[in-house]
């Protein structure tokens, strides 16, 4: 956990992928920031830069949670 976490920190440029309520969607890591507690959060916009998703490293590194299903993450 600790190393996908750090990895993670530095992930900005970085893709994901996954499934928001259902519906796909593929983009790119802007931001990363720590929250309380230890867990980072990213910041990914879609391809086309009108969609922005806030995502917990906990529920990258689990694959999902009760929004996101499926994602991944393509480290550079």
């Amino acid at each position: 956990m600790k190393e996908f976490m750090n990895n993670l920190y530095g992930a900005t440029g970085s893709e994901v992928s996954g499934f928001y309520a259902g519906v796909p969607f593929l983009g790119t890591i802007t931001d990363t920031r720590v929250k309380y507690g230890g867990d980072i959060q990213v910041v990914v916009e879609d391809e086309n830069g009108t969609m922005t998703y806030l995502i917990d490293g906990i529920a990258l590194m689990d694959g999902g949670d009760a929004i996101y299903d499926n994602l991944h993450v393509y480290f550079k």
